[in-house]
């Protein structure tokens, strides 16, 4: 580090240092940092601009000089944690039912992780994989996909009858986790306001888009199968938009937005709303904003209420 990132990166972590944040995940604590850069830039600039700082930078070029410290130093815990997520938290020998090829999971593993590390350069995609991240790092999905296939109703018959996985409920936690790791993947090809990029309102993409990502997409991750590029990539299309989207593609977009709100063990008053339940009622009312399959998400509802969740 140059003199200057080295005087950022010392308030950065004065920043981080704050007991409030101490319990928030890497990504969440990060972006309440920038907020709070932000909001108060008035009254930070006289003591930045000081000659303890960074003497003689106008604001823009402090900004910068900050955002650049607090990556780096965000980074020092989010990319051990990915790591960790690879390792432990999916188990990539579901791949075997999408394709032939014979590559060992540390294959996928490596190739995932240096993409990912690449993707969380841009700051539009750090900010997007928050919720992903939250929903892994909790294991969100295992319990409800557990008790999908002890209903056997519509979000069991979407996976093994309409998308027509032939795997057990194992491989298909692994392959709805492995579209939510890589869900902001879209991000290393969007540009913020394009024609045809991502809608800012629930953070979709055009149908269109999709099929020209898709190509740019196989090219970074080679040892991919088609099925989980497909389901990576339609995580971010609106099934308002697109009704043949895979069933794997809409839960990971449900449990990937629910991350970006999930508190583990939030003590619940007696009588008052579960947390899930209350998000995904929520989220019933929502559905077409943020391109959500409504009869998902009603038995998603029944389930987190039927399991006090």
């Amino acid at each position: 580090m140059d003199n200057d990132l080295l005087r950022a990166a010392s308030f950065i972590n004065r920043l981080l240092a704050n007991p409030a944040l101490a319990q928030l995940p890497p990504l969440q604590r990060e972006e309440q940092i920038i907020q709070f850069l932000n909001v108060n830039a008035q009254a930070l600039y006289p003591t930045l601009s000081s000659p303890q700082f960074l003497p003689g930078k106008n604001w823009a070029t402090i900004l910068t000089l900050l955002n650049k410290a607090l990556t780096i130093e965000t980074d020092k815990l989010l990319l051990p944690q990915v790591q960790e997520l690879l390792d432990t938290s999916i188990d990539f020998t579901f791949m075997s039912f999408l394709h032939q090829l014979r590559i060992p999971p540390e294959k996928y593993k490596e190739e995932i992780f240096t993409f990912l590390q690449r993707l969380l350069q841009k700051g539009a995609a750090r900010t997007a994989f928050s919720g992903p991240f939250n929903a892994l790092s909790t294991n969100l999905t295992g319990r409800y996909i557990d008790k999908l296939f002890e209903l056997r109703q519509y979000i069991h018959f979407e996976l093994t009858k309409v998308q027509k996985l032939k795997m057990g409920k194992k491989e298909i936690k692994n392959m709805v986790k492995a579209s939510m790791l890589l869900k902001t993947a879209i991000y290393l090809l969007t540009v913020e306001g394009a024609a045809g990029g991502r809608e800012k309102s629930a953070g979709m993409v055009g149908v269109q888009f999709i099929d020209k990502a898709y190509s740019i997409l196989k090219s970074q991750l080679k040892s991919l199968p088609d099925a989980l590029l497909k389901s990576v990539l339609n995580s971010n299309v609106s099934f308002q938009e697109n009704k043949y989207i895979e069933a794997t593609s809409r839960i990971a977009s449900i449990f990937s937005f629910r991350g970006q709100s999930y508190k583990p063990g939030i003590q619940v008053d007696r009588g008052a709303n579960t947390p899930d339940r209350s998000w995904f009622n929520i989220s019933r009312r929502n559905f077409k904003f943020y391109g959500f399959d409504i009869k998902m998400l009603d038995e998603f509802y029944k389930i987190a209420a039927e399991n006090g969740w």
